[in-house]
């Protein structure tokens, strides 16, 4: 497994995003890997700001101290929800991270998570995923593991605090964000943390985009999610979050209707899950069957990107690729300078090979506010 980790600030709030998966682990976000038949693996790691994944969400500032009563007697406007208050509407029982309990996430932010992850694949042409609520449990025990220890693992180790072996089965098959304990933590919603997966501009690891090829893989299939936050006695405050990606309950079936390629940005692309410093990636559905196959062995290695606009051409660098498992087991990754919101770009990606045959695609991309 490889470890990497990437970290985001905004303000004095610091977040961690953990990668692994078939090869990964480390703090902040993770995600699982392996092949279409093999559903074992870890999930990668990212360490995040006050939304990265990313991601691109912009982070929730501190909330500001309420203004002083005016003197008019007129309706004052209501002061932001503190940050206690905004972790505690997540439960329906509260976590007790200093005695290892968890809490019961809400319904509704289990359904917010999925809902959002669905609106984010139908961007892409993909299939929705459903919840399994059977591997709730790992995401709930890894997410305690991580805030009670404010680090991000694949790999927590037995002697941790509030360690079980739920909690690391569900670490080494799932997206992971948070595990840092600070008095300064900014509050995180689940849109930032999906946004974080996502652009991955955080990530330690250059050109690692694997939270994202988790998230937008076609073969996924099912999620469950996991949320710890509190604060504790010491005034200090503690979040971690989790999405399991792979191995699940009952196994998953494969969906049908894929599209021909997954690229990131794709059409019309919410700002909130870009970055321009995020690197844009592609992957080829070279088998609609199964995850690996034929998917494994699309070849990048005499690929050629041109990113244009208006027919100007941009630089595009950083170009690589991998055959790496992390959801589909082919991407290309590059970087293109100077992408701004409201303009179309058209992308062509030439000289791929798929099956032994040569094959080019085209997509255009525009990101919206």
């Amino acid at each position: 497994m490889r470890n990497f980790r990437s970290s985001w600030i905004l303000g004095v709030s610091t977040l961690a995003l953990l990668l692994g998966g078939c090869g990964g682990g480390g703090g902040g976000s993770s995600s699982g890997g392996g092949s279409a038949a093999d559903t074992s693996g870890s999930a990668p790691v990212v360490v995040a700001p006050a939304p990265a994944p990313t991601p691109a969400p912009s982070p929730t500032p501190i909330p500001a101290p309420t203004p002083a009563p005016s003197p008019v007697a007129t309706a004052a406007a209501a002061a932001p929800a503190s940050w206690q208050a905004r972790a505690a509407a997540l439960f329906t029982t509260q976590p007790d991270v200093a005695n290892c309990r968890p809490g019961v996430l809400a319904e509704a932010v289990r359904d917010d998570v999925l809902a959002r992850l669905n609106a984010i694949r139908a961007l892409h042409r993909l299939p929705p995923v459903s919840y399994s609520s059977p591997d709730d449990d790992q995401a709930t025990q890894a997410s305690l593991m991580m805030a009670a220890n404010g680090q991000l693992t694949h790999t927590p180790p037995a002697d941790w605090k509030c360690y079980t072996s739920t909690g690391a089965t569900g670490a080494g098959t799932s997206n992971l964000y948070g595990g840092l304990i600070s008095p300064y933590l900014a509050y995180f919603t689940e849109d930032m943390y999906l946004g974080g997966w996502l652009t991955e501009t955080t990530n330690l690891v250059a050109d690692n985009v694997g939270h994202r090829r988790w998230m937008l893989d076609p073969f996924l299939g099912k999620i469950a999610y996991g949320r710890v936050a509190q604060l504790l006695a010491d005034g200090r405050r503690t979040d971690a979050a989790t999405m399991k990606v792979v191995s699940f309950s009952g196994g998953v079936a494969v969906p049908a209707g894929l599209p021909p390629y997954v690229a990131y940005p794709y059409g019309d692309y919410p700002a909130r899950y870009f970055d321009p410093a995020a690197l844009l990636s592609f992957s080829v559905v070279a088998d609609a069957t199964q995850r690996g196959g034929a998917n494994a062995t699309v070849d990048f290695s005499q690929a050629s990107v041109r990113v244009s606009t208006g027919g100007t051409a941009l630089t595009v660098s950083n170009i690589r690729f991998d055959n790496t498992g992390y959801g589909l087991p082919n991407n290309l990754q590059f970087a293109v300078a100077g992408l701004a919101e409201g303009v179309s770009y058209d992308v062509t990606i030439a000289d791929v090979t798929v099956r032994g045959r040569s094959q080019s695609y085209s997509y255009s991309f525009r990101i919206i506010p």
